[in-house]
């Protein structure tokens, strides 16, 4: 491409230099040496020369020409040498096809297309405004699509434009230096009269391109330049000088993009049939979806290109590293195992896309920071942990310092910044998914732009948990992530099909921001609520969260049952119920505890995930806990005391004022339970300290009486080793209740056989 080097100001002398040639002329004309065409003010027209006129029908393959100007014309990357594709090309060839015409395009400048149409060496060029002053070689089909001016300038320059006229007057005056292209023409009338006509003081340079002009603002030798925004911002955005030039806020107009025939060789019948075409094409919307295919594209490759994105993808990648590497942690994989399990997600869904689209190359062949990032991630993480160990052993501060941390506002704040970067991944990737799929032109989008916006999000952790042999997938199961993805991957695909109003960058990068977040948003409430997908195969009656609820759910009725193990006297103080009564209550125990015992171990073959896990253990430990302490009173209040055997009465009041203990104890548990306000179950814990002092105080003071070995009371303190192992009991369960998520998660297969251990047992 050539770039004009001077710029040709029309100074007063050449002005006078063309008045002198123009006296001549007339009085050539005058003398009826000289005749002018019509055409006279196109500059490739000759001057002389008589216009060929098509006198039959166009040639069955139409010649046409094209060159780069992408998203309209460019060359196809997928087909052979020399073809062209883009949205002006398929346009022109689908309308003529329903005429029974194809149209061959050969590559070459659009100066060569208007002279060819003006000699009859072609017989149509696209993508073209309409212009009166080549009306005298061409005829113009209707407008089929809709282009935008823009002007362009430095970024870094210090011109400030607020309107049309200001720019006018700063061109007309030679205050600002203006590029075109040779041989365009303008869609606002003001714009393109002060081209033809600049006047004296104007500075305009003429180039061959559009890159062209770029290089001239980039090296200062123009202030600006007008263009079609789509087709200049994609160019710099593929060529990475965003950053070089801005576009004006200034209205330049539209206009409309049509087809130009060859008057030589195309008649004005055939003009007409092929505007039926376009009238057509355009009532089935057959245009609209070319656009799509066509401007989609290189919309969405403008927003992917911003730094922003590149960091938000870089964001989704980090969050499928870090958790990568947590698994290995928790599951003691060496430092490659960690890399698999760190690269998978972050990369796996994404390759996996590109290998079902047939992308070459793949995506981490040509960013292999995307690869980089997750290597980084776990030897960081493996460092980490290295030095965190260290410190365990140690440093005494250090521990008492992490373990604060992990219980208190540091592990809390863990597990915000891993929500909030797992929402990311799926905001993220499910965006990516679906510009993928546009860029590709996978058809239908609607369909295609969800399976891959769903495969970049998920397949990755999915080829992670398979590679770990967990036979407990949570997105597979409970998780809702991947329909998240494919519920953002429709929204953004209709939105993109079907948008509401014009599509232009700008309603690109909006939908964009908002489908990312409102993606963001919807996982940050899922994973912060809990809630659990409610798209299962399953029965949900037999889910194990609701088994488990059941399970809880019947506490408070077994806790009352205990109670009952305890009645009032007629002087209204505590005493064990009689005999017969208490075998009766210790059988209606055990069978009420049976069936939630069989559950517990059909629980244990299930395949539980972590928080159920935890939830399961502490929940399980909780009834063990409750079918002891059964027990232990059980044993305690089946053992009389013989009223004729000494130190019968003081025995008596001893374990009248134990009972009483028992009886407060087990009341105030009832009622906790039955609440399970976890306020209650703290006073509860306070209370049974109380109850424990005041246990040892009151038992050292019936040992000081040194009562008489075998007799009544001796008996009583014997028995009340087992009383004090109760108050134990209850002292555990209200711990567990206080600790709900019982012990350390680890995987899920290990937790697996230890339940399964536990139940054999």
């Amino acid at each position: 491409m050539k770039t004009t080097d001077s710029i040709p100001v029309r100074t007063a002398s050449r002005i006078r230099g063309r008045l002198q040639d123009l006296f001549v002329v007339l009085l050539l004309m005058g003398a009826g040496l000289v005749t002018v065409p019509v055409a006279a003010a196109d500059p490739i027209a000759p001057l002389a020369a008589p216009l060929p006129v098509a006198t039959e029908g166009p040639p069955e393959t139409l010649r046409s020409g094209w060159f780069e100007r992408p998203p309209y014309q460019y060359a196809d990357p997928d087909g052979v040498s020399g073809a062209a594709t883009g949205l002006d090309l398929r346009v022109a060839r689908e309308a003529a096809e329903a005429t029974d015409h194809t149209v061959r395009f050969r590559s070459m400048p659009w100066s060569d297309q208007l002279a060819g149409l003006k000699q009859g060496t072609l017989d149509l060029v696209v993508g073209t405004y309409y212009e009166p002053a080549r009306l005298s070689y061409v005829h113009y089909s209707r407008p089929y699509r809709e282009e935008r001016n823009a002007l362009y300038l430095r970024d870094d320059g210090d011109i400030r434009l607020t309107n049309r006229d200001e720019f006018l007057e700063a061109v007309e005056a030679g205050a600002f230096r203006l590029g075109i292209t040779r041989g365009y023409a303008f869609a606002d009338p003001e714009v393109a009269r002060l081209v033809r006509d600049p006047g004296d003081a104007a500075q305009i340079l003429e180039t061959d391109s559009d890159a062209a002009n770029v290089a001239a603002l980039v090296e200062g030798r123009i202030d600006g330049f007008i263009a079609d925004p789509v087709i200049l911002d994609l160019f710099l955005a593929q060529s990475g000088q965003t950053n070089e030039v801005r576009r004006a806020r200034l209205d330049l107009g539209s206009v409309g993009v049509r087809v130009m025939f060859s008057r030589a060789t195309v008649p004005r019948e055939f003009v007409e049939a092929f505007d039926a075409e376009l009238q057509a094409l355009g009532d089935s919307r057959r245009i609209a979806n070319l656009e799509v295919e066509h401007l989609l594209p290189a919309f969405l490759a403008m927003t992917t290109s911003e730094g922003w994105f590149n960091v938000l993808t870089l964001m989704g990648i980090l969050a499928f590293s870090a958790s990568g590497v947590m698994l290995a942690r928790r599951e003691r994989y060496n430092l490659f195992g960690a890399l698999i399990l760190a690269t998978l997600p972050a990369i796996g869904g994404g390759v996996l896309r590109d290998l079902l689209l047939g992308r070459d190359p793949i995506y981490i062949f040509e960013t292999p920071e995307f690869l980089l990032l997750p290597l980084a991630v776990v030897l960081g993480g493996f460092a980490l942990y290295k030095l965190h160990d260290h410190w365990l052993v140690h440093l005494a501060p250090a521990q008492r310092l992490l373990a604060r941390q992990r219980a208190g506002l540091g592990g809390r704040m863990v597990g915000n910044v891993q929500h909030g970067l797992d929402a990311w991944a799926v905001a993220a990737f499910t965006v990516i998914g679906v510009g993928v799929a546009v860029e590709a032109h996978a058809s239908p989008l609607w369909l295609w732009g969800p399976v891959m916006a769903v495969v970049t999000a998920s397949f990755g952790v999915i080829m992670r948990d398979v590679v770990r042999s967990d036979f407990n997938i949570d997105m597979l199961k409970r998780d809702s992530f991947a329909e998240i993805a494919i519920v953002g991957g429709i929204a953004y695909s209709l939105l993109l099909l079907w948008p509401p109003v014009e599509l232009s960058m700008f309603y690109i990068l909006m939908v964009t921001n908002g489908v990312i977040v409102s993606l963001f948003v919807a996982r940050l409430l899922v994973l912060w609520s809990g809630w659990v997908n409610p798209l299962q195969m399953g029965d949900p009656h037999t889910l194990p969260e609701r088994r488990l609820d059941a399970l809880e759910a019947a506490e408070p009725a077994l806790w009352q049952r205990l109670s009952t193990y305890l009645e009032e006297s007629e002087t209204g103080r505590a005493r064990g119920v009689d005999p017969r009564r208490l075998e009766s209550l210790h059988k209606d125990f055990g069978y009420a505890l049976e069936p939630w015992q069989t559950e517990f171990t059909a629980l244990a073959g299930e395949p539980l995930f972590e928080s159920t896990v935890m939830r399961y253990q502490n929940l399980r430990a909780r009834f063990e806990t409750l079918r002891a302490l059964e027990q232990q009173l059980y044993d305690h209040l089946r053992m009389p005391i013989a009223d004729a055997l000494p130190d019968a009465e003081e025995a008596g009041e001893l374990e009248t004022r134990v009972s009483e203990g028992l009886r407060s104890l087990l009341d105030t548990v009832s009622m906790a339970v039955e609440s399970g306000e976890r306020e209650d179950f703290e006073w509860l814990q306070e209370l049974s300290r109380n109850q424990r002092a005041r246990f040892d105080d009151l038992r050292a003071r019936y040992l000081q009486a040194d009562p008489a070995p075998g007799g009544a009371l001796d008996q009583v303190l014997q028995r009340t080793h087992r009383v004090e192992r109760m108050m134990w009991m209850l002292a555990d369960y209200v711990d567990q209740r206080l600790s709900p998520g019982g012990v350390a998660a680890v995987s899920d297969r290990r937790q697996r056989q230890m339940m399964m251990q536990t139940g054999a047992h």
